[in-house]
């Protein structure tokens, strides 16, 4: 007996629809009709049948603190959000963070990275509600950590390295940072490596979110990368300098980081809303070369970054609707360009989180969202309403109301 038969669903690999069968959290059948008896019978009717969303780029301590907030400088909303940031309670980032990830649940994702402060206003205080969160919502999504170390000139001190210490003995599971901003910023990185490479650890920063032409620090990354033997293990998030470089330079560090193996996050959404702000016509978008970092066989992935802070007043923590802004701003229309950028929030930012066994194949995780749409492209176009998400086999949200099952 199986645990979950889901009946007459497109998967990705077969012409027809199929039925999928799940038993203790993993698709052990994939058939044109499967016999047997299951705990709970879906009818897809034709839906397509997806590995869940994969948002790989959030800010779980800022979210929700953005109303009422203007803001005209990604530098701005910084100082906007720090400015009443040590009196936010551990139960205020708890509550603001859970929620946030109820929304990214009821709208298909299954694995979530978010990026968390650690500095000398609020020492560790937002790792540990977050970390909170991380425990009750382990049935719900995977979420990861990043520890991102910061003080007014972005240089890892002696007091901000004990704290960032303290955060990698609490559990993190990666680190990472803005060294872009720092005053000292190969130092940062430097120190950033050191203390991944101590404690196996994976590191994940931001990197040259600025539209100045610009690009040393990733090519510094990709670098050091290579120097300490972590390629596959580090990834560069916003890259918006690359678009301001010469093609001849921007080919050049691309090439670097194809060599280092990095993983590239592109922040659409959020960039679109910063960037540019100094620009007089044309206004540049403030996305970096994705096209480019696809031809040279980079893995590169889209993310929600800030979702109703004050860095974007926007977002709903919905890997679909990021998605297809992230189409329209990269140009991308074609049926084959849609299915690359669906692979964009699935499949090539799991890879970036490491999940082992993803996907929709027979031995694969049961992960899944069931999408009221016949392929990926007619997904992101018509924002296919997520009729089930299934975490570990088991349904935690559906249409009907939208909310959390478990």
């Amino acid at each position: 007996m199986f645990d979950l038969l889901i009946r007459q669903a497109r998967v990705e690999g077969y012409e027809q629809p199929v039925d999928v069968a799940v038993k203790d959290g993993m698709i052990v059948q994939i058939q044109n009709k499967i016999e047997g008896q299951a705990g709970q019978e879906i009818e897809a009717k034709g839906m397509f049948l997806a590995p869940g969303f994969v948002d790989t780029h959030t800010h779980l301590e800022k979210a929700l603190t953005g109303e009422g907030v203007e803001v005209n400088s990604l530098v701005e909303a910084i100082a906007t959000f720090k400015k009443g940031y040590a009196k936010i309670t551990k139960e205020d980032f708890i509550a603001r963070g859970k929620k946030v990830v109820e929304m990214a649940v009821k709208n298909g994702t299954t694995a979530l990275r978010t990026h968390i402060y650690v500095d000398t206003v609020i020492g560790t205080r937002a790792i540990e509600a977050i970390l909170e969160v991380k425990r009750q919502v382990k049935n719900l999504i995977d979420l990861q950590i990043v520890a991102m170390p910061t003080n007014n000139a972005y240089v890892i001190d002696d007091e901000l390295l004990k704290l960032t210490e303290k955060a990698i003995g609490l559990g993190v599971d990666l680190l990472g940072g803005a060294p872009h901003l720092s005053e000292k910023p190969r130092e940062y990185i430097d120190t950033i490596f050191d203390l991944a490479l101590k404690n196996n650890l994976p590191i994940d920063f931001h990197v040259d979110e600025s539209d100045e032409p610009e690009v040393t620090t990733l090519d510094y990354i990709a670098e050091k990368t290579i120097a300490t033997g972590m390629e596959g293990k580090v990834t560069a998030g916003h890259c918006t300098s690359l678009a301001a470089v010469s093609d001849k330079i921007a080919e050049k560090v691309i090439a670097q980081c194809a060599e280092a193996g990095l993983h590239i996050v592109t922040l659409p959404s959020c960039n679109l809303y910063l960037m540019g702000r100094k620009d007089k016509q044309p206004i540049r978008r403030g996305v970096t070369r994705v096209k480019d970092f696809l031809k040279a066989g980079v893995n590169i992935a889209y993310a929600s970054d800030n979702i109703r802070d004050p860095f974007r007043p926007y977002g709903n923590a919905d890997m679909l609707e990021e998605g297809l802004l992230t189409a329209q701003v990269l140009q991308m229309g074609t049926p084959s360009e849609l299915e690359t950028v669906f692979r964009m929030g699935t499949y090539n930012p799991a890879k970036i989180l490491g999940l082992k066994n993803y996907g929709t194949k027979v031995g694969c995780k049961a992960d899944l969202v069931l999408l009221e749409a016949a392929s990926p492209s007619e997904a992101l176009i018509s924002q296919a309403t997520k009729a089930y998400v299934f975490k570990n086999g088991k349904p935690v949200a559906k249409t009907i109301k939208q909310q959390i099952l478990l």
